[in-house]
């Protein structure tokens, strides 16, 4: 089965709720429609940014459903199925088949462990077993999965025993670098970067496409740092990918992980609070998130009050 094929930029999405922590799913339209606008490839749903993990089942598949259908045809759509159960991955792997996903992806559970690689492929073949025509990309995350499995040793067996397996969402910026290994591996394999933080690295190191959550109200930052980056003007791509650093920096300061969230509003549309057990943001946190972004010259990098950089 043949991968994706994805340049670019992948957005993270959020999943809106309104203020008593329901599904809003009117807005998916409007948020699809938004991130057409700002040269966004792809969008991966119900991920760690979409708060999949937080969702019921029947929400999850709400989810997938509004998304795939606002993005048919405009932009790639992969929804991420991972679960404790794995018979409820795979019925939500099935359901994202049945409803036309370009891929599903999957992290591994987080309560009972996979034993090693092996293990970890075992586990996985009930999603691709479950959606046998839709190409699978394994989410490699350690940091919230728990699971830290040698990516290369998984990616030599799951080649093998995965037949729709086509690749990772690279959530590990400490070892984004593997990119060469795991292409020496599985050269016909698609690697997307899932740090945002070391986009400019991943670049550098040889990735073609990028998911992240600041990619859906901060796209024109990384497409500056990304033009700067293939016109061999390095001075202007770390310019830009500082100033992406210097966001990020302020959002995780001011709200913490609600951020990732709380963000969609700064370019007008308020996708509502996070849900627990991430703390919503407080008024006086994204007061100060604004107050931030402003003096750093946020909204005029983002051309949003009508200045340049």
């Amino acid at each position: 089965m043949e991968a994706l094929g994805i340049k670019g930029l992948v957005a993270a999405v959020v999943t809106p709720m309104d203020l008593d922590g329901e599904l809003n799913l009117g807005l998916v339209p409007r948020i699809a429609a938004h991130l057409e606008g700002i040269g966004i490839s792809g969008v991966y749903i119900a991920g760690s940014t979409g708060e999949g993990m937080s969702l019921t089942d029947d929400e999850r598949r709400a989810v997938a459903e509004a998304y795939v259908e606002s993005c048919r045809g405009k932009m790639h759509t992969v929804v991420q199925v991972g679960h404790n159960s794995m018979k409820a991955a795979a019925a939500l792997a099935a359901h994202a088949e049945a409803i036309g996903v370009d891929a599903i992806s999957a992290t591994p559970t987080g309560y009972f462990q996979a034993d090693g690689e092996r293990g970890l492929v075992g586990a996985m073949a009930a999603i691709v077993e479950a959606a046998p025509k839709t190409p699978f990309y394994y989410y490699h995350i350690p940091k919230l999965s728990g699971t830290n499995m040698n990516p290369m040793r998984f990616t030599e067996l799951a080649m093998n025993e995965l037949p729709t397996f086509c690749g990772i969402k690279y959530s590990d910026g400490g070892t984004v670098h593997n990119l060469p290994l795991l292409q020496k591996i599985a050269p016909e394999l698609e690697f997307l970067s899932g740090s945002d933080e070391g986009y400019l690295q991943s670049l550098a190191i040889g990735y073609q496409g990028a998911v992240g959550s600041t990619y859906n109200y901060a796209a024109p930052l990384y497409h500056k740092v990304r033009e700067a980056f293939e016109g061999g003007d390095m001075p202007e791509a770390r310019l830009w990918q500082g100033r992406a650093m210097e966001m990020i920096e302020a959002m995780l300061a001011s709200c913490g992980r609600a951020s990732l969230k709380a963000m969609m509003a700064m370019v007008g549309i308020d996708c509502g609070p996070s849900r627990r057990p991430v703390e919503p943001a407080t008024p006086e946190q994204f007061a100060n998130l604004r107050t931030s972004l402003e003096q750093m010259g946020w909204f005029a990098w983002m051309n949003m009050d009508g200045a340049g950089a």
